[in-house]
């Protein structure tokens, strides 16, 4: 409880005497500029850079110079090592190490002998992903082994595993056996091995049809699982026969649309096998020590280990399996002889010709080529061969004329398309890296002396796997290689968009631009579906807006307008793809500007105006996100500006209730960033014409809403700056204008905080344009938005929300101080008298001190309001001070709500007893600062009121709060030399 002699309370608790006087500020002393002092100390002396003077020693000689540039700091100059933030520098990069390799890697790359880029070449890992997931079959399949049995139930998968234990406890006891021959007996025991093949495992031969794909590669899994166990058993024999019948299972193509996938699982057998028998040579070479390149004995019995392989191998009876073994075993060439290797190479490459089916020879060819590369990488000879032989292969009959594929459900020439392209493709690139131009140049003439599926076949690999500098200065030819590939294959859109994307990252002589421009764009005009046209002319108008300019790129555009014209379905299906065409236009165009005049560039936008497009499919928004992304500086061309308006607004009409918050979020902060883009300069009327047809298109999003407001704003403001503050009849009927859109539009709001800062916003504009009555408006809006405000306060209970409404009603109180009341205002101070009522008439909650904040915030503004002179004014606006002339009804009008709030806060005080009594310390103290500022202390009765606020001070506050209270109220009374002050300085310090 507060007491105190000199005031006395009623009945209830309430003082009754207490009246509020108000002092009569000097501004004069008070608003003393501050003097300003040389610093002679750095902020941040004393901070010490631990870490660069710990890791000083280790740095390099490259890392001096960033050091010694930080010296060239002034702030930092006068420290004894760099600012905080330097500690950063010495945290070691988390990548710093991947980072090193990778530089390694790449330094390393430079230095091979390399002559062409590899950057569009795959590796074998990237072509296997590719095969086996692009063909596969849904139909049966047949496997053929003598090594698992046909696992059609449970008992008989269980069989297997205990006849591997019996087999493997006799490969211990062979092996024993063998150890005890001679070198001569053991390769005699072996060939007996070999001649006897079939013997092994009961010389039982089973095929198992009806297999699914799934199954069939289980069953290939399982091999070579069981082809590792017989290696390291010391079974070498049995090794081999699982490799060789599992190449056998290639000598049959059928079916054709699984064979890729069904060699692709062969070969990692194959390169089980290879890996295995390698390694073992290898090791025998080191064994004693020595470098594989010596005389050593160690290398000797490796070599012979390595010919007994070779021997093996060409005993097998079988072209096929001959074929692929030897072709795996090629790496242990290097152990013998790297001629011997090259020889071999060659022989293997010819040997191919003796198979018929020319499938499975493609898919040896491109076995062979990729071991090729690793046994002899400057060999080229032995691949062209092969692309030689391949072309020849393709001019005999693929399969019987008129047979399809039913499962697959296609033709002979897609089907024979799409099987073929990998292995020419392969060997394509296994030429293309390591061959010069003058061969890359002779496979040119070699698609120009071809025909049918292999001339197709030949020219898509061209564009996919040479350099791109080389189809760059063949492109003229290509071009004409492509008009004249009429045979079913690869369809000619997409040889001339592998083109075009080869012409867009390296361009092609200047003389050539516009002849192949030409060229490539009589073939387009006859792509026949609208879809691929669309697709093929996106890709190469990059090329013509890089490279030409945008009068070029306006005529391709109208063809495409009137392509597309044509096809009636247009707006079900082509609406993505002419998105990619406004996007590649903006991105690559060398004067984007000048697009935006071109007609068929706006016939284009137009397209996305109708009806038919639906903006929520991502089409609408991707025109819009790529106008806004590419267009250099503001929209001002109107034209331009009402295409935007009607995208965007297609898209605030597709939000709907199930559209989610965030989506929400993100439409409004795109149709934002185009609102606040629009700029027709000085026409003041457009632009809001403009923010008024903006307003009706967008009334469902609130933050587009609170920008338009804002801009209004800013557009009024624009006005009173070209006018300096001196309107003239239109200008003034403009800015009026201004205030009322801000007045119509702020209601239609949500968030009633939102709506009281931009009431708050458009009065204090409208005020200053000299819109009174506007302003008068939006203020009594303003103060009903307060209690707005406090309901939501008090159905979310949260404390951001009562900060907003401190803060709000804080800048509220503090404009009405400069803004004059109505001419038929009577008492005076009318606004700030409406906001004191509805802040007392309010039903507060009573756990909270927001009434008490409100409060003391209302008695500085009513304060300052009673003065004779106003604290400050708005430019070309009469305040209170002199509309009333000094009248003393204003100070008495002033004085009285003053002392009702006063009596407010002094009962709040003195409701907070128990827990709740440690929230009198911040009230009391604000209240100290307030009754010292405004209060005439001569008054016994103020003078007693702040000596009680004071006491509450030292009782619920820090002591460093009550000094620093205690030095400001010293320094004001030698300030203002007031006897009231000094006396209550001298209460205060005693």
């Amino acid at each position: 409880m507060i007491t105190c002699d000199s005031l006395t309370f009623n009945q209830s608790g309430r003082i009754m005497s207490l009246v509020w006087k108000v002092a009569v500020r000097r501004w004069d002393l008070e608003k003393k500029s501050l003097v300003s002092k040389p610093a002679t100390n750095h902020p941040l002396q004393g901070v010490r850079d631990r870490t660069l003077k710990q890791g000083g020693p280790s740095l390099d000689k490259k890392s001096k110079p960033a050091v010694q540039s930080m010296v060239v700091d002034p702030l930092s100059s006068v420290l004894d090592g760099p600012d905080p933030l330097s500690d950063l520098l010495a945290v070691p990069d988390p990548l710093s190490g991947k980072i090193s390799v990778s530089r390694q890697v790449v330094e390393d790359c430079k230095d091979a002998e390399v002559t062409v880029s590899d950057t569009r070449h795959s590796t074998w890992e990237q072509q296997r992903a590719f095969i086996m997931a692009n063909f596969t079959t849904s139909g049966t399949l047949t496997f053929t082994s003598s090594f698992l049995q046909p696992s059609d139930s449970a008992e008989s998968r269980a069989v297997p595993s205990h006849r591997r234990v019996v087999k493997t406890q006799t490969a211990v006891t062979e092996r024993q056996r063998m150890q005890v021959m001679s070198g001569s007996e053991r390769i005699r025991a072996r060939l007996v091995q070999m001649d006897t093949l079939d013997e092994i495992s009961g010389g039982i031969v089973r095929e198992v049809g009806g297999l699914s794909q799934e199954e069939f590669t289980h069953r290939l899994h399982g091999l070579k699982q069981e082809l590792t166990q017989a290696w390291h058993s010391d079974q070498r024999v049995k090794a081999l026969k699982i490799t060789i019948q599992c190449v056998k299972l290639l000598n049959l193509s059928a079916p054709e649309h699984f064979y890729p996938s069904k060699f692709v699982l062969v070969i990692d057998i194959l390169d089980t096998l290879a890996t295995l028998v390698f390694q073992r040579l290898k090791y025998k070479s080191e064994s004693d020590g020595s470098p594989a390149g010596g005389g050593s004995e160690g290398k000797q019995e490796a070599q012979e280990t390595a010919r007994n392989w070779f021997y093996k191998v060409a005993s097998v009876r079988e072209l096929l399996p001959r074929l692929y073994l030897e072709a795996a075993l090629l790496p242990c060439y290097s152990l013998i002889s790297v001629q011997e290797g090259e020889v071999a190479l060659t022989r293997l490459s010819r040997m191919i010709r003796g198979i018929g089916d020319p499938l499975i020879a493609a898919y040896a060819r491109m076995f062979l080529c990729r071991i090729g590369i690793e046994v002899a990488p400057t060999l080229t000879q032995y691949i062209s061969e092969s692309i030689e032989d391949f072309l020849h292969a393709l001019k005999q009959g693929l399969w019987p004329e008129g047979e399809a594929d039913m499962n697959m459900g296609e033709d002979k020439d897609a089907l024979a398309a799409r099987v073929f392209s990998p292995p020419l493709e392969w060997m394509m690139q296994c030429l293309a890296s390591r061959a010069p131009d003058h061969i890359l140049k002779s496979v040119v003439r070699q698609c120009e002396g071809g025909e049918g599926l292999g001339q197709n076949l030949l020219v898509a690999a061209v564009l996919a796997t040479f350099p791109h500098h080389f189809i760059a200065q063949q492109a003229v030819p290509l071009t004409h290689l492509i008009a004249g590939c009429s045979c079913p294959g690869k369809s000619q859109h997409e040889l001339l968009s592998a083109l075009g994307c080869c012409v867009n990252q390296v361009a092609p002589p200047q003389q050539q631009q516009l002849p192949l421009l030409n060229a490539v764009w009589k073939l387009i005009t006859r792509i026949p579906q609208t879809k691929d046209y669309i697709s093929t002319a996106g890709i190469w108008l990059e090329y013509t807006a890089k490279h030409f300019t945008s009068v070029e790129v306006n005529t391709l555009l109208g063809d495409v307008l009137k392509h597309v014209g044509k096809d009636h379905n247009r707006e079900l299906v082509h609406y993505p793809g002419l998105l990619t065409l406004v996007s590649t236009a903006l991105t690559n165009s060398t004067d984007p500007h000048s697009l935006f005049s071109m007609s068929h560039f706006l016939g284009l936008l137009n397209m996305f105006q109708r009806d038919s497009v639906s903006a929520g499919d991502g089409v609408t928004r991707g025109v819009v996100e790529s106008l806004l992304a590419h267009h250099p500086g503001d929209f001002t061309d109107p034209t331009l500006v009402q295409h935007l308006l009607t995208l965007c607004g297609a898209l605030h009409d597709s939000i709907n209730a199930l559209t989610t918050d965030d989506e929400r979020r993100q439409l409004s902060q795109l149709i934002t960033t185009f609102i606040r883009h629009v700029n027709f300069g000085r026409d003041f009327e457009q632009q809001l014409d403009f923010y008024v047809n903006a307003r009706a298109a967008f009334s469902n999003l609130d933050p587009v809403l609170v920008s338009l407001v804002q801009c209004v704003c800013q557009l009024a403001m624009a006005t009173w700056s070209v006018m300096h503050g001196q309107h003239s009849g239109k200008t003034a009927a403009f800015v009026r204008a201004c205030a009322a859109y801000c007045f119509i539009t702020v209601p239609s709001l949500t968030v009633a905080a939102t709506r009281l800062k931009l009431y708050l916003l458009s009065g204090t504009v409208a005020l200053l344009n000299n819109c009174l009555g506007q302003g008068d408006a939006c203020m009594k809006a303003a103060i009903r938005e307060i209690l707005e405000v406090a309901s939501s306060q008090d159905a979310d209970g949260g404390g951001q929300i009562t900060e907003i409404l401190c803060l709000s009603f804080a800048s509220l109180a503090s404009t009405l101080i400069a803004t004059p009341d109505p001419p038929d205002a009577s008492p005076p101070l009318y606004l700030l008298r409406g906001l004191t009522n509805a802040v007392r008439s309010y039903p507060w909650q009573k756990d909270t001190d927001n009434q008490a904040l409100l409060s003391i915030s209302l008695l500085h503004a009513l304060s300052a309001a009673s003065q004779d002179i106003l604290p400050y004014h708005i430019y070309t606006v009469e305040g209170n001070d002199s509309l009333y002339g000094g009248d003393p009804q204003v100070q008495q009008e002033a004085e009285q709500l003053c002392t009702a709030l006063l009596q407010d806060i002094i009962s709040h005080i003195q409701g907070l007893t128990g827990v709740h009594e440690k929230r009198c310390g911040s009230l009391a103290l604000r209240l100290f600062w307030c009754i010292v500022t405004w209060c005439n202390l001569t008054q016994t009765q103020m003078l007693n009121m702040a000596s009680i606020a004071w006491s509450l001070v030292l009782k619920h506050n820090r002591p460093e709060c009550v000094a620093h209270a205690r030095e400001w109220i010293s320094k004001r009374s030698q300030i203002l030399k007031d006897e009231g002050l000094s006396h209550l300085v001298r209460h205060c310090q005693a």
